[in-house]
């Protein structure tokens, strides 16, 4: 009995002793820190600000607490301007009246908005050298932008001799009315792109069968790959798209009217 359990044992110990060792497990290596970068890029075009005439005739002198009935039977005004061309008035100290028997008539001879040539917008010479910057540059150096003309003319009359007393026009297109650059943005961050091969590979090695086989032998783990991905550009700032310089409609009219009135002289 002796000599059989003796045997058991050494057949034990031969059979551990013909075990290969397995190496360590593998970990998976921490990711690195990604990154996230804005930037922007503009566009500019050649400007023109408002351009008013203005004739006021020295027959009639207009007064503070002066009455003056607005006349816009011409055109086609909103009562959002009309309410705002009141205010203008009383504030230069003339008393708007809605009856007609006042001082002074102030007729709105003409409110146009006319659609002219698309503006061109010039990419300004980047601060960066961004590739996908550079790219732009190279694909997209300009930018086409609706484009749209506010006309306003206004005529005051002495009501009881009338004479004209001011005359006054004035117009500016939606460039020149905003008077900024157009503004992109666009974001840039970092992905791994072989984070799943990684994992994977990390996986496989570390199986008993993988392990046994690279015992004692180094193995080299999979770098991750880092890769840029940029967002398509984001307008910040600007009206470019047709129904953006509509919008800018009436404030462009209410710049228009505010302009206007300010170079009536009222003593």
């Amino acid at each position: 009995m002796r000599i059989i359990i003796g045997g058991i044992a050494l057949t034990g110990l031969a059979g551990c002793m013909m075990t290969q060792p397995l190496a360590p497990k593998l970990s998976t290596p921490p990711k690195p820190l990604l990154q996230k970068s804005i930037f922007q890029i503009s566009y500019s075009s050649e400007l023109e600000s408002a351009r008013i005439k203005s004739v006021q005739l020295p027959a009639h002198t207009v007064k503070k607490l002066d009455s003056v009935y607005i006349d816009a039977s011409k055109v086609s005004m909103t009562d959002e301007l009309h309410k705002a061309l009141a205010h203008i008035l009383s504030k230069k100290g003339l008393i708007v009246d809605n009856g007609e028997a006042t001082d002074y008539r102030l007729v709105v001879q003409q409110i146009d908005l006319t659609y002219g040539k698309d503006k061109v917008y010039v990419l300004n010479k980047p601060s960066s050298d961004h590739p996908y910057i550079a790219k732009i540059s190279q694909t997209m150096p300009t930018k086409q932008c609706s484009n749209i003309t506010a006309s306003l003319s206004m005529r005051l009359t002495h009501n009881q001799s009338t004479d004209v007393v001011w005359f006054a026009k004035s117009s500016v297109d939606s460039a020149g009315f905003q008077g900024i650059p157009m503004q992109y943005t666009f974001t840039e961050t970092q992905n791994i792109t072989n984070e799943k091969d990684v994992s994977s590979f990390i996986e496989q090695q570390n199986t008993d069968e993988a392990r046994r086989a690279r015992y004692q032998a180094p193995v080299d783990i999979p770098k991750y790959i880092v890769e840029p991905v940029q967002t398509p550009l984001v307008k910040v700032a600007g009206a470019c798209e047709q129904d953006e310089v509509n919008a800018l409609t009436p404030k462009m009219l209410l710049k228009l009217t505010q302009g206007l009135v300010d170079k009536l002289n009222v003593q």
